[in-house]
């Protein structure tokens, strides 16, 4: 072979240096990729495999934590509503006693003037030398009486008061007057009585203090 025709062979182009359209075409197409071998497709499949299972994993345990975290929340709820309700049924059931212990206490209070009015009525009789022995005034301190002992039979009792030391639980001081024979603080008078009822005081006495 001459050496014009080697020189065609490895630069295939026409007599005037250009390359034709064909030549064109092959010089412009890029390489193709390189082909990994199978080996190393099946490694990174299994590594994204790996990855994918250990979040999963990590995802797993973080709910069975929070699952327990709300078992408690739940439980300490329980507990805390448990005790609410065991306190609203002893209150319930306290106050249910007391109010059928001290029912007939508001009936009483509104007797109680009654028999106030009634004792005035006697004590001024009796300032009276004439109407000292009226058959009427004898008649009103037997109801007095009975009025009295049917309230003792119920629960009420009087509070002393006159000689006693001053109790602001028992007593109601309207006034305060200055003796030397009574020692400050001791009641030396007693304008209207005091009551209780069953051991709760339904009202004071209202008295006069020394001072």
């Amino acid at each position: 072979m001459s050496k014009t025709k080697q020189e065609k062979a490895k630069n295939p182009a026409n007599g005037d240096g250009k390359l034709t359209e064909g030549q064109e075409e092959l010089a412009g197409q890029k390489p193709a990729p390189e082909v990994r071998s199978g080996a190393n497709r099946s490694g990174q499949v299994n590594g994204a495999k790996t990855d994918a299972e250990s979040t999963g994993q990590s995802a797993d345990a973080e709910e069975a934590k929070g699952g327990e975290v709300s078992a408690g929340e739940l439980e300490s709820r329980y507990l805390r509503l448990r005790a609410e309700f065991d306190n609203h049924i002893k209150r319930t059931t306290r106050e249910k006693n007391e109010l059928m212990t001290y029912a007939g206490g508001h009936m009483i209070r509104k007797v109680l003037p009654i028999l106030d009015d009634l004792r005035r009525t006697v004590e001024h009789a009796k300032e009276t030398e004439s109407k000292g022995d009226d058959p009427v005034v004898r008649g009103v301190e037997l109801i007095i009486d009975k009025f009295t002992k049917l309230l003792e039979a119920e629960g009420v009792e009087t509070i002393g008061s006159v000689g006693q030391k001053f109790d602001t639980d028992l007593h109601e001081a309207l006034m305060n007057r200055s003796s030397k024979k009574v020692p400050k603080g001791i009641i030396i008078e007693e304008y209207e009585p005091g009551y209780k009822y069953r051991d709760k005081v339904i009202r004071h006495a209202k008295v006069v203090v020394s001072g």
